[in-house]
C-alpha cells in the first residue's frame, strides 16, 4: 500500500505578494529620509500601519482557511495502468476567497502531485478533477491536500493541511474490465458464458433427472424400476459435480519477477488467476488461493458465495515478488497439512535451471499423487527474443548459448512433469488467461476429480 504524507492541523502564515510589493516600495521610499527632515518618521508610521493591516489580514486568512473542508471522489476499483479520475471538492462554512490546492498522490501514482487555483462559489464550493494512472497492483491511499488562500487585503496568505482521504483498489487490467479480456484474446475460445450457463450433461456423477431412452444413450444407465413403472425404457441423467474445490497456487519467487513489457510475470499470473477464480465460482465450485516462494506467504481456504470473489481479490491483488528461490516442497507440505479432500491444484509458476527443476519436479510429482495438478508454466519473453535475434558479436553469441541452455532445461523439466501425470500448460504471460480457463473447463468436463 502506498502511503500519503501525514496530515498536520496547524495553520501557517506567510507574506503575500502585495505585502512584499508594499514592503519593497517602503524601502525605496525611505531613501529620502537621509536628506529630508521628518521623512523617516512618516515612513516609520506607514510601516507600523502596514504591520497592523498585515496582522488583521493574517487573522482573517487564518479564520478562512480554518473553515475549509475537502472531500475526494475516487472509483472503488480500477485496472492497473488504466486512467481514472481523482476529484477534490473544496467547500467552507461560508463564502471562500480564491484559493490554491496542492494534492500529493500516492508514490506509485502518475502524476505524483498537482496544484490548481480554484474560485469557490457561495454555498457550492469548487472542485478539481485530475486524470491519474497507477501502474502497480494493490490498495493505494490518497491523503490530505494543502490549501492556501490570501486574506481580504491580499497582504498575508494562510496555508493548512486539510484531511481528504481516499482509497482505490488497483486490479489487473483485464480482470477489472471484461471487455479488455475479450478484446485482448484473438485465439479460439471456449465460449465461457455459454459453457457456464449450460448444464454439463455426460459422464458426471451427480444425478439430475429421469428421461426416456434415446438412441445413443448408455444402456448401463437404464433405471429398471422406472422402466417397469412407465412401460418404456427410462435412463438416469447425470451432470458434472458441483461444489468441488479448486486451489490456485501463485508463485511469487525469483523467476516471476522477470519483466514482460506490461509488468512482471507475476502481474500476468495474478491477472489470469483472478479471471480463473471468477470462472470457478460461476461454475458452482469453491476456490481457494495460496501464495508462496521459499515458504508459504498466504493461504485462503476454498470459499464460495457472494463475497468469495472479493476475498480472493484481497488475497491476490497486493502480491509482489521478493526475488527468493521457489520451494515447491513448502507448497506440498502446506497443502498436505491443510487440504484433506482431493481437489484441483492450479500452480502458476515457471521452471528454471536443470538442478532446481529436478527438485521442483520431484515435489510436484508427490503433490500430483494426491490431487489433480495443472501447472501453468509462464515463459520469460526475453529468452525467446534473445534466441531469435541474430548474433552479431561474441557476447551476443554467448547470450544465445545461455538462453538456449535455459530453454532446453525448461523443456526437459516440463516433459518430466507430464510423464508424472501432471497437466502442463506452456504459454507467454500475456496470453495465459484464456488457455488457462479453457484447460480448466476441459478438465472439469472430463470429470477427473
Amino acid at each position: 500500500m502506498s502511503a500519503a504524507h501525514p496530515p498536520s492541523p496547524a495553520v501557517t502564515l506567510r507574506p503575500g505578494r502585495r505585502l512584499v510589493a508594499v514592503a519593497a516600495l517602503a524601502i525605496v521610499a525611505s531613501v529620502p529620509g537621509f536628506f529630508v527632515p521628518g521623512w523617516g518618521w512618516l515612513v516609520a508610521a506607514a510601516a507600523v500601519g502596514l504591520a497592523l493591516l498585515a496582522i488583521r489580514d493574517g487573522r482573517a486568512a487564518a479564520r478562512a482557511v480554518a473553515g475549509v473542508r475537502a472531500r475526494r471522489r475516487l472509483p472503488a476499483v480500477v485496472g492497473r495502468g488504466l486512467e481514472f479520475t481523482s476529484t477534490v471538492v473544496v467547500s467552507g462554512d461560508g463564502p471562500l476567497p480564491p484559493l490554491v490546492i496542492r494534492d500529493v498522490h500516492p508514490a506509485d501514482c502518475l502524476p505524483e502531485w498537482h496544484e490548481a487555483a480554484l474560485a469557490p462559489t457561495a454555498g457550492s464550493g469548487a472542485e478539481r478533477a485530475v486524470a491519474c494512472r497507477i501502474p502497480r497492483r494493490g490498495r493505494h491511499a490518497f491523503g490530505p491536500v494543502w490549501v492556501r488562500l490570501a486574506g481580504p487585503l491580499g497582504l498575508v496568505e494562510a496555508q493548512r493541511v486539510v484531511e481528504c482521504p481516499g482509497t482505490i483498489e488497483v486490479l489487473p487490467e483485464t480482470f477489472a474490465s471484461r471487455d479488455e479480456l475479450i478484446k485482448e484474446t484473438g485465439a479460439a475460445v471456449l465460449l465461457l458464458d455459454r459453457t457456464l450457463r449450460s448444464r454439463e450433461m455426460g459422464a458426471g456423477t451427480e444425478f439430475v433427472s429421469l428421461l426416456p431412452f434415446r438412441d445413443g444413450d448408455d444402456p448401463r444407465r437404464i433405471d429398471w424400476r422406472a422402466t417397469a413403472r412407465h412401460g418404456a425404457p427410462v435412463v438416469r441423467r447425470f451432470q458434472i459435480e458441483k461444489h468441488r474445490d479448486v486451489i490456485i497456487a501463485l508463485d511469487r519467487g525469483r523467476l516471476m519477477g522477470a519483466a514482460t513489457g506490461t509488468g512482471t510475470k507475476l502481474d500476468g499470473t495474478v491477472d489470469s488467476a483472478l479471471n480463473l477464480a471468477r470462472v470457478v465460482l460461476q461454475g458452482g465450485d469453491r476456490c481457494g488461493m495460496v501464495s508462496f516462494d521459499d515458504r508459504i506467504r498466504g493461504y485462503l481456504p476454498p470459499v464460495a458465495g457472494p463475497r468469495a470473489l472479493s476475498r480472493l481479490v484481497e488475497t491476490a491483488a497486493p502480491l509482489a515478488c521478493d526475488y527468493r528461490e521457489t520451494d515447491f516442497q513448502a507448497l506440498f507440505t502446506e497443502l498436505q497439512r491443510r487440504v484433506t479432500k482431493r481437489c484441483l491444484v492450479v500452480v502458476l509458476t515457471d521452471v528454471g535451471d536443470l538442478e532446481a527443476s529436478r527438485t521442483q519436479v520431484a515435489a510436484l510429482a508427490r503433490l500430483a499423487r494426491r490431487h489433480l495438478l495443472l501447472l501453468a508454466a509462464v515463459r520469460t519473453p526475453l529468452l525467446r527474443r534473445v534466441t531469435r535475434t541474430p548474433a552479431e558479436d561474441l557476447a551476443a553469441g554467448a547470450r544465445q548459448a545461455v538462453a538456449f541452455g535455459l530453454l532446453r532445461d525448461r523443456g526437459r523439466a516440463l516433459a518430466a512433469l507430464e510423464r508424472d501425470g501432471i497437466h502442463v500448460l506452456d504459454v507467454e504471460p500475456g496470453q495465459l488467461t484464456l488457455p488457462l480457463i479453457n484447460r480448466f473447463v476441459e478438465l472439469r468436463g472430463r470429470n477427473l476429480l
